[in-house]
């Protein structure tokens, strides 16, 4: 077990869908944590902040979109190492649907986004517990006929 401070952290992800389309956004390249890597849209869930009430403000944050939760998803947990602390995080997913405009505008923790189907999900550098996420989402939306 390693000396260095320990903090949880407890991260909320929308798989937003659009026609059959599911939202990915890909990390500034200048962002110290996997920098240029594609990502669901994500944030941190501030502290006593309600839980759906920050997916939506972190979805509004990071695309522009305003967006409907449909369920829970799934949940991952991950741990970043840096000089001083290591971050245990545990990301919680939702399924969700816009409910107004798709026009999407970045914040300047993103450089670009996708609308993808699942059959190009190779065509993006995504970590492993991502891609899983949005298979069981694609999987959940033909169940929900989203």
């Amino acid at each position: 077990m390693s000396d260095k401070k320990i903090v949880q952290k407890i991260v909320l992800g929308g798989a937003i869908f659009n026609k059959n389309k599911k939202l990915i956004l890909q990390r500034h390249k200048n962002e110290n944590i996997f920098p240029n890597m594609w990502e669901l849209p994500s944030g941190k869930r501030e502290p006593l902040e309600d839980s759906y009430n920050s997916l939506l403000r972190e979805m509004k944050e990071e695309t522009g979109l305003e967006v409907e939760i449909i369920m829970p998803c799934s949940i991952f947990d991950y741990q970043i190492e840096n000089e001083q602390e290591i971050r245990d995080s545990t990301q919680i997913n939702f399924l969700l649907k816009p409910t107004g405009s798709v026009k999407i505008k970045l914040s300047n923790e993103h450089q670009k986004f996708a609308w993808i189907n699942c059959s190009e999900l190779e065509k993006f550098a995504l970590s492993r517990s991502t891609k899983n996420v949005i298979k069981k989402a694609f999987k959940l939306i033909q169940i929900v006929k989203l």
